[in-house]
């Protein structure tokens, strides 16, 4: 019985550890000129290359603007005027939201 224990344990380890393993988010940089570049990544390093980015009016909740990252993971996008989040969905449950700045 111990055994059976022991080795559920281990497979609810092996199974819960690559759904955390691969988490999408972003970095946000003032460029100083009213614009804002974006560079996309997993927490594996990989990057997120041609990812879809929606600009979100924190009020409104309206899509200010629509974009993809490149095939580095950035993405130059000129800032709203409005107080806005930042989505980026790489689909299959790899989705973040954030705050702009």
């Amino acid at each position: 019985m111990k055994l059976i224990i022991k080795l559920f344990f281990l497979c609810s380890l092996l199974i819960a550890t690559p759904a955390s393993a691969h988490t999408l988010h972003f970095t946000q940089d003032d460029n100083g000129d009213n614009t804002v570049e974006l560079i996309g990544m997993y927490s594996t390093g990989e990057i997120a290359a041609n990812t879809p980015i929606k600009l979100i009016g924190k009020e409104s909740g309206k899509v200010l603007w629509q974009g993809r990252t490149d095939e580095d993971g950035y993405c130059t996008f000129t800032r709203p005027a409005m107080t806005y989040e930042v989505e980026l969905d790489a689909g299959a449950g790899h989705q973040c939201r954030e705050d702009g700045i």
